[in-house]
């Protein structure tokens, strides 16, 4: 059944449409154990030196923003500070007066995205008891992406049975009770996410580059741009500057901007925007 279920894959992956942009995958990690190294001459690409748990976005819009709203350089990486727990982190810019100019928060799994939620609707609610600050980023996943359900489980000792899941559900229980083997369950899942971190920015097949110098991402506007565009093609530009023309523009909004609308309007029809309105 097994070999079946794989040769089904195969045939759904060889069914797919190649990638326009002559590239293997819009993507820099492939189905493989990443402990096994890459193909050489393809080394895996990370955006930040740290801060990947989620691909690294909070870290480098973080970083972005002080440079082009104050002319600052925050050096890399960045040091999130843990408030409420481990997954609900946050980070600042200050001036010399230690005013706050910019405040980040990193927030995952469901207890802290609905902590946001209710922080930001809270009647009555102003200045820092209702403020999150000015970029939120919220993940589904304790721990973030590489935690995620998209990840290979780790191992588990045991045959996989009925005694197993037992195990596993009465260790649940005991991290949700603060029990002794909760703790040890904890060590365990960052001493794992902290591994794959390390591999992901300073493993031997890994190299740090920026987003913008990304060999992919100038090729996807010029792609997208192309398109939307019905006057004859003209041969792309390269360089930075091809880079920042392209990215907000009309055709990059169209394609990757989204537009959010309230699931309850009031009397009026205007939006209600609060914790019974949002649907995960």
């Amino acid at each position: 059944a097994a070999s079946a279920a794989a040769a089904r894959g195969l045939e759904a992956l060889a069914a797919c449409q190649p990638c326009p942009l002559d590239s293997e995958a819009l993507t820099d990690v492939l189905l493989q154990d990443l402990r096994a190294g890459r193909p050489p001459g393809r080394p895996l690409l990370c955006a930040v030196q740290g801060n990947v748990e989620s691909g690294g976005f909070a870290e480098h819009v973080f970083r972005e923003a002080a440079r082009e709203l104050f002319a600052e350089e925050v050096a890399a990486p960045v040091s999130f500070q843990v408030r409420q727990n481990e997954d609900f982190r946050e980070v600042q810019l200050l001036d010399k007066q230690q005013q706050v100019r910019l405040k980040f928060v990193a927030a995952y799994g469901f207890r802290n995205i609905q902590n946001v939620i209710r922080r930001i609707t809270k009647p009555g609610a102003e200045g820092p008891a209702r403020s999150c600050g000015h970029f939120v980023e919220i993940m589904a996943c304790p721990g973030g992406c590489l935690n995620g359900g998209g990840q290979l489980a780790p191992a588990v000792a045991g045959s996989g049975g009925e005694a197993d899941k037992a195990a596993a559900a009465g260790s649940e229980a005991e991290s949700a009770a603060g029990g002794g083997r909760g703790v040890e369950q904890r060590e365990g899942r960052r001493r794992r996410l902290a591994e794959m971190q390390d591999l992901l920015h300073s493993g031997p097949d890994a190299a740090v580059v920026p987003p913008e110098d990304h060999p992919l991402v100038l090729p996807i506007y010029q792609y997208i741009a192309r398109q939307a565009d019905s006057s004859p093609k003209q041969p792309p530009s390269a360089g930075p500057a091809a880079l920042r023309g392209l990215v907000g523009s009309d055709a990059a909004r169209r394609w990757l901007a989204a537009d959010w609308r309230s699931l309850k309007v009031d009397e009026q029809g205007k939006a209600v925007v609060g914790t019974s309105a949002l649907k995960w």
